[in-house]
């Protein structure tokens, strides 16, 4: 039986500016479980990033975040203090950001890097000796080729595809119980993302860690995880099995999702649209937010509409989810 590493419930944040509170996140709930992958997919303004820098407490200064609870291992985290939450994060909690470059000092070397870490996580007094030895060890599991060489080099001395395997072996460096992976394939070429998502793969397998994987292409979502989230305009539309989403998804734009992935992997000349654009982040609570873009649209949208449990698939926030066969979208 699965034991639940991360359980959110009723997570919502909001970002305060000069002329209105932008709701960016709206009653989230989610659970991880140990040493699986969560894909949380959407588009751009979303909400899944946001989301997943909340429960980390890495949002900016003008943002609001309240939450029923964050449970991690068991405990409440959300009630810790700032001084007790950072004795978790980059330990038991951490992320891969999408840009490698920014996650570096320019100015330091590769070893440098893993030298800080090792002394922050293990102490002042841990042997550099140490600490390098298992950088060179944690190096080689992502499958760089002499460890030794890289730790030599700057940030700018390396490929991207490089400084990502990098990025990632420094977060594996302090064995983190939960990793978020905000889009780290992203500007990569097809082939180093597909090494990329190999290594993911790998670690997934060789460690008891579990992985929250960002992305907005569908496609890398069936590869790497065991189940998934969508996301729209804050909220959660869909979540279930992957397999089970993937062949069978139930919301009109989890639908719209899928179908273009499935086009991608063809040999069609025109992507079917999902016509308009996400929105403004100012909801109206009374109806469906996708209601506006949405094919099937009909008034009985303009009322609130709950995510609710369809049998042998998951969570879906639509009234005709459930509807069968209309649903299915094929290879």
């Amino acid at each position: 039986m699965s034991e639940t590493l991360l359980e959110v419930n009723d997570l919502n944040v909001a970002f305060r500016l000069a002329s209105a509170n932008l709701t960016v996140s709206s009653d989230v709930s989610f659970s991880v479980d140990r040493g699986k992958v969560l894909g949380l997919i959407g588009e751009s303004g979303s909400g899944k990033t946001v989301t997943s820098k909340a429960i980390l407490r890495l949002l900016p200064k003008n943002a609001s975040l309240e939450a029923k609870e964050i449970r991690f291992k068991g405990r409440d985290i959300s009630t810790l203090t700032e001084a007790e939450f950072n004795l978790l994060r980059g330990t038991e909690l951490a992320m891969i950001f999408q840009d490698p470059v920014g996650s570096f000092n320019p100015v330091k070397t590769i070893g440098w890097h893993f030298r800080t870490v090792g002394k922050l996580h293990r102490g002042a007094g841990a042997p550099r000796g140490e600490i390098m030895k298992d950088a060179k060890e944690v190096l080689a599991k992502a499958d760089i080729a002499d460890p030794e060489n890289a730790l030599r080099k700057y940030p700018h001395q390396m490929s991207g595809g490089m400084l990502q395997r990098c990025l990632i072996a420094l977060v594996m460096f302090s064995k983190p119980s939960l990793i978020v992976a905000d889009e780290p394939t992203t500007n990569l070429d097809n082939l180093v993302e597909r090494q990329i998502l190999d290594l993911f793969d790998k670690l997934r397998r060789e460690t008891d860690a579990s992985f929250i994987f960002i992305t907005h292409d569908m496609t890398i979502a069936e590869m790497i995880s065991d189940s998934v989230i969508v996301m729209y305009a804050g909220q959660i539309v869909e979540q279930g099995p992957t397999e089970a989403l993937m062949r069978r998804p139930q919301h009109p734009y989890t639908q719209g999702l899928v179908r273009t992935a499935r086009e991608l992997e063809g040999e069609v000349e025109t992507l079917t649209e999902i016509s308009g654009e996400i929105g403004t982040g100012v909801h109206p609570e009374n109806r469906c937010r996708f209601a506006p873009r949405c094919p099937l649209y009909e008034k009985a949208c303009d009322h609130a509409i709950a995510l609710r449990p369809v049998e042998g698939h998951g969570l879906v926030r639509c009234i005709k989810a459930g509807q069968d066969a209309e649903h299915e979208v094929t290879p």
